[in-house]
């Protein structure tokens, strides 16, 4: 393995705490801006729940990369042997979605390779690489939003 990248552990701390603020922010709309239910122990019990997997969801975030590979939790693919290369939008993020010639796939978010500089080198060249040399098929996001080239002819 030569890069990997996980969210740090106050980083999860912080949006489990925010995802518990705003569920409890959301009850308090759909109740009319009453915080009574506030003093129900079992709505404590959920909103600590809720933060914690927040914080748990934030630290599965594991990608890694080796010389010719990248791993995503337990799926992988090679890099220097993809066919297929999408960028797709889901929800507020860009993630790549990507298939190797051994029917592997991988989903994972544009910007959680991108923290870390040397593991996002590593995949674009992979890309590059199966565009260029292996005719890689692409959609127009892959061109126009990381600029990848069209597949050659």
């Amino acid at each position: 393995m030569l890069e990997w990248y996980r969210h740090s552990r106050r980083y999860a701390i912080g949006m489990g705490v925010a995802g518990s603020m705003m569920i409890g922010i959301l009850i308090g709309f759909r109740q009319g801006f009453d915080y009574g239910w506030l003093s129900i122990p079992w709505m404590w019990l959920f909103l600590v729940v809720a933060g914690l997997g927040m914080y748990g969801i934030f630290r599965l975030v594991d990608p890694a990369v080796g010389a010719d590979w990248l791993k995503v939790g337990r799926a992988w693919v090679l890099l220097y042997e993809l066919t297929d290369i999408k960028v797709r939008h889901r929800g507020m993020s860009m993630h790549l979605d990507l298939k190797d010639s051994g029917g592997r796939k991988v989903q994972v978010k544009v910007d959680e390779l991108q923290e870390d500089r040397d593991m996002w080198d590593i995949v674009y060249n992979g890309l590059l690489h199966s565009v260029v040399t292996n005719g890689a098929t692409t959609n127009w996001a892959a061109h126009s939003l990381l600029e990848v080239p069209e597949e050659s002819e």
